[in-house]
């Protein structure tokens, strides 16, 4: 008989395994509760009677439904098989809305199945229970020994009316859950009256659907049953008789029995509220702790990060978001899990709004079954199923009665579908959830408040200190234009003692090769008639004075233009033979004077380097010329190497010369315009000293450095080190 327990909202349905002793019924429990409940949740209950027993427990770990949010569960039974208590099993088999009959396939146990049989038809009839509408589906057991009937000889001998019936091995468990799928499947639709689903075809299907689904992953377990082991044992005692009353003993017994079967009934019903309490505490402190989290959290979109964990851990959800409403109006998720995008915003309501938007309107907690018999919105039923969810539940996040957000969970096949208490609980999470996002918003209102504040402080007080500033600059002003006058004054007289400097020199370097044109002018202007030999002399004077004369010049042209400081270069990938032909070639008659030999050195591979040709070929001659006026019949050497520096391309362009060398002391002043150095090893001084310190600026205007250092071997060294970026070559056709 179904049960309607309206407090724990359950629909019992009663299934009771019947049959001769010894037969199995006890084995097929112990393997259906050890199978179902490996961390044994659920207690297998047994009332023990002198020489028998009966087990019973509720198979509350399947997932069978809902029927109009009632859930549904079974519970087993099994009576004793002895003939001796008759009564007993006639107690236990009332109320049954299916019935398994274990048969014994043993040859000697032929009988006692028929005698067996014949009594559950006896005490079915004795119960109001009709055979032929109650379900009965038969095991044929220990197919594991021998000698055995053949299972021919049992559907002969026992079922005539062609009830389902399964082979079984109900110590391995095989067999077992198949017979036990068919007695579910057949009992559940058998009482579709009395869940008020008989009207409905495809409901009564869903349920035996579900009933398949629910056993269907336990199909493949075997392995021995353990040995009885029953949680609680029950002692089956008679009732109180009156003076004078006198009961038969078959009402004994029974009495006994059910009211042993009630109170093991409460106990049942004491041990679902214990684990329901228990699972309640770590729900409420999970909550306190959720609500700390939330509370302390200043950051609104952690607030919804932390919902989301929390609701997905505590409701086992396979999916889950955050819709808000931003400050545009549109409605928008701010947290998913388990998917792209929310099933329930992008659905579509009888209006053609979003079911999302209409659930924040309808400001209430919404349950959605994909198969609940009560009425559901058909369009948010429709999203969630096209989904592959098969629940879920939408809690708008209220708080001061205003709506800030919309929490949607979702179940899939691998829970059981949300129901009333997750709703409740979600809930509550979405409620704490509210305040804390309220308050993290507000928080976020009144740090920007704040920082607004500190920022028309600061801009005030800005004002404050600029006046304060400009009142000080005025005051200073007059100070830093004495200062910047007196600096003026400084760089003029710097500039006029270069200017005297230069003069100085012009005048003595000048002063020989004009002296010498001088005279040999006059000789030419005095003497009528030169001779050939005498006018050539005078000639190679004059042309030597000259070019010594243009060398000066072009020397103080490059020290003007130079002395302007770093200009644009238009670097060019230039062939190194090219690059040093042109800074030897003027140098070629001066390298002969001074019996100088010049070798270059170029790696192999090396087809250009990136510079400006002219003032790169100024540089170099520079540099070799004052190592040709040094090192009279010597050599100089000007080599180039490759060099890395931080990962980047560099060339050096090393000039080496066998002269005297410079002396440590003078080193440190060899780029300073118009130094020369102690000349007495030169045995004269050369020039105006303005070669190295035309090399340094070059050099420098291209990004590299140069460096004066002593020879290993005597001489002195410039290495002339140059970045080589890619460039594009703009040389002409």
């Amino acid at each position: 008989m179904v049960q309607f327990d309206n407090q724990h909202r359950q629909i019992k349905i009663k299934i009771v395994y019947y049959g001769p002793a010894v037969g199995g019924k006890t084995t097929c429990l112990q393997h259906l509760h050890r199978v179902t409940d490996p961390q044994n949740r659920t207690k297998l209950y047994s009332l023990n009677t002198a020489t028998d027993r009966t087990l019973f427990f509720d198979l509350l770990s399947l997932n069978l439904g809902r029927i109009r949010g009632f859930r549904l569960a079974l519970q087993l039974y099994t009576v004793p098989g002895q003939v001796q208590y008759d009564a007993t099993r006639r107690t236990v088999l009332a109320g049954a809305d299916g019935v398994v009959f274990v048969a014994d396939s043993q040859v000697a146990q032929r009988e006692a199945n028929l005698e067996s049989l014949e009594n559950l038809w006896v005490n079915m009839a004795a119960n109001g229970l009709d055979q032929k509408t109650v379900p009965v589906v038969l095991q044929y057991n220990k197919r594991d020994l021998d000698p055995i009937l053949t299972v021919e000889e049992m559907e002969a001998a026992l079922n005539g009316d062609g009830r389902p019936a399964f082979p079984t091995v109900a110590i391995s468990g095989e067999g077992v859950f198949e017979a036990f799928a068919a007695i579910g499947e057949h009992t559940l639709a058998s009482v579709a009256d009395k869940l008020g689903v008989g009207t409905s075809p495809q409901a009564v299907e869903r349920l035996q659907e579900q009933m398949h689904k629910a056993v269907q992953p336990f199909m493949d377990e075997d392995g021995e049953a353990p040995p009885t082991n029953e949680d609680t044992v029950v002692t089956v005692t008679g009732p109180e008789i009156e003076a004078g009353q006198v009961l038969s003993e078959d009402l004994l017994i029974g009495e006994a029995v059910r009211a042993n079967l009630a109170i093991t009934d409460v106990t049942t019903r004491l041990d679902i509220v214990s684990r329901q309490l228990k699972r309640k505490v770590r729900v409420m402190d999970s909550i306190s702790l959720f609500g700390h989290a939330v509370s302390n959290q200043r950051d609104p979109a952690k607030v919804l990060r932390l919902l989301i964990t929390e609701a997905i851990r505590l409701l086992q959800l396979q999916g889950a978001s955050v819709i808000i409403i931003p400050g545009g109006g549109r409605v928008r998720e701010a947290v998913v899990h388990g998917f792209k995008q929310d099933p329930l915003l992008y659905a579509a309501d009888s209006t053609g709004g979003s079911v999302a938007t209409a659930l924040l309107n309808e400001r209430k907690p919404r349950l959605f079954v994909r198969e609940a018999e009560e009425e559901n919105d058909e369009a948010a039923v429709a999203a969630v199923d096209g989904a592959g969810f098969t629940s879920a539940l939408a809690v708008p996040m209220m708080t001061q009665e205003k709506v800030v957000g919309l929490l949607t969970a979702y179940g899939d096949n691998e829970r059981a579908d949300l129901d009333e208490d997750d709703l409740q609980l979600a809930t509550v999470l979405a409620s704490t959830a509210a305040m804390g996002y309220a308050n993290a918003i507000a928080w976020r209102q009144m740090e920007d408040f704040n920082k607004g504040l500190e920022a028309k402080v600061e801009e005030r007080a800005g004002e404050l200190k600029r006046s304060l500033v400009e009142s000080r600059r005025l005051a200073t002003d007059l100070e830093e234009k004495k200062n910047l006058l007196e600096t003026a004054y400084r760089d003029l007289e710097a500039l006029d003692e270069v200017k005297n400097e230069l003069i100085n020199r012009l005048s003595l370097d000048l002063r020989t090769p004009v002296t010498s044109l001088f005279t040999a002018a006059k000789i030419v202007r005095r003497e009528k008639e030169v001779s050939p030999e005498k006018a050539e002399r005078l000639l190679n004077i004059i042309y030597d004075e000259g070019k010594k004369l243009m060398e000066i010049v072009q020397n103080v042209f490059q020290a003007s233009v130079i002395a302007a400081g770093a200009r644009d270069l238009e670097r060019r990938s230039v062939p190194p033979q090219d690059l040093f032909r042109n800074a030897i070639s003027p140098l070629r008659d001066l390298a002969a004077d001074h019996d100088v030999r010049i070798q270059v050195l170029i790696p192999s591979g090396l087809e250009t380097i990136s510079c400006e040709p002219e003032s790169a070929e100024a540089a170099l001659r520079a540099v070799i010329k004052n190592g040709i006026e040094f090192s009279s019949g010597g050599e100089v050497k000007l080599e180039v190497r490759r060099a890395t520096y931080d990962g980047d391309p560099w060339l050096q362009l090393r000039v080496s010369d066998s002269g005297s060398g410079i002396s440590e002391e003078d080193l440190a002043h060899v780029f300073e315009a118009f130094w020369q150095g102690d000349d007495s090893n030169a045995g004269k001084r050369h020039g105006i000293g303005l070669g190295l310190t035309i090399a340094k600026r070059v050099v420098e205007n291209h990004g590299g450095t140069i460096v004066v250092e002593r020879g290993a071997s005597g001489g002195t060294e410039v290495v002339m080190s140059l970045p080589q970026e890619v460039v594009q070559d703009t040389a002409p056709a």
